[in-house]
Formats: C-alpha cells, sequence, structure tokens
C-alpha cells in the first residue's frame, strides 16, 4: 500500500512539473507583415535559441505563416534545412525590408551532412514559408514587407 501510494505521490509531482513548464514557458511572440498584398502572421525568431531551433521538428506550417528570423545586425546568414520535415522556401531581406535572396523549394535534411543555404549578401531578416510561397505571389528580388500592427 505504501509503494502505491509512493508510486501516486511521485507521478502526481512528475505531471504537474511537466504541466507547470508548458504554462510558464513564454508563448511565440508573433507579428502580422504584409509581402506582395498577402498577409501572414510569423513566429518571431528573435533568440539564439530560437534561431537554431527555427522551424525544425514540426510537421507542418499553416499556409498563412512562417518564421521571420530578426538578427542584431546584418550579416550573411546561412541555413539548413536539418530537423526540418517539410519543404520550405527561404528569403532574405536587407535593413529596407527589401528581398535580397531566395531559395526556393528547400526538402528537408536529415543527417549532419545538409548543405548551408547562404546568401551573398547581408541580410537582416530571414523569412521561412511553406515550398512555393514566392513563386505562387511573385516575390522577387526587391519586395519589400512591412509590419502590420
Amino acid at each position: 500500500m505504501n509503494r502505491l501510494l509512493v508510486g501516486a505521490i511521485v507521478a502526481l509531482i512528475l505531471l504537474s512539473g511537466i504541466v507547470g513548464y508548458q504554462l510558464l514557458r513564454p508563448a511565440a511572440k508573433l507579428a502580422r507583415i504584409q509581402i506582395a498584398g498577402s498577409i501572414l502572421t510569423v513566429e518571431l525568431a528573435e533568440s539564439s535559441e530560437d534561431q537554431q531551433r527555427g522551424l525544425s521538428g514540426r510537421r507542418s506550417l499553416p499556409s498563412d505563416h512562417g518564421m521571420l528570423f530578426v538578427f542584431d545586425h546584418e550579416d550573411q546568414w546561412g541555413f539548413w534545412m536539418n530537423g526540418m520535415l517539410f519543404s520550405l522556401d527561404i528569403i532574405w531581406f536587407n535593413s529596407m525590408r527589401e528581398s535580397v535572396f531566395m531559395e526556393h523549394d528547400l526538402p528537408p535534411c536529415g543527417s549532419s551532412e545538409c548543405p548551408v543555404h547562404t546568401p551573398p549578401i547581408a541580410a537582416l531578416y530571414v523569412l521561412e514559408v511553406n515550398a512555393n510561397f514566392a513563386h505562387s505571389h511573385n516575390i522577387e528580388l526587391g519586395t519589400v514587407f512591412t509590419f502590420i500592427n
């Protein structure tokens, strides 16, 4: 009887810890942007932890959503598809929010030998969206996005 009671208490403590972590974990910071006449809800990846995790491990992304990486300075930020479960378009933007480089329909990569996609020009923002988004919305080099709020 005592073992059963101790087991139930331990299980309750573990469960409350898991639930507490989920409730106290900061919610994803969201923003809305407009690009090429379309409005997207984007999850902002501003911390290095969020940027390293990106969209890896997720099964899908709604068609009107994306992830916007916001860096603290312009640089030639490289991205890879390690741990991804679906294909993406990746669009790099300068500080004026103008697209300066794009990679289309990048497939997932499950190994540590994934290619790194690096623009030839510095960027401050990087937008990850579902594959074919750029083509279907006529996004070209020089296309600008704006924040909506």
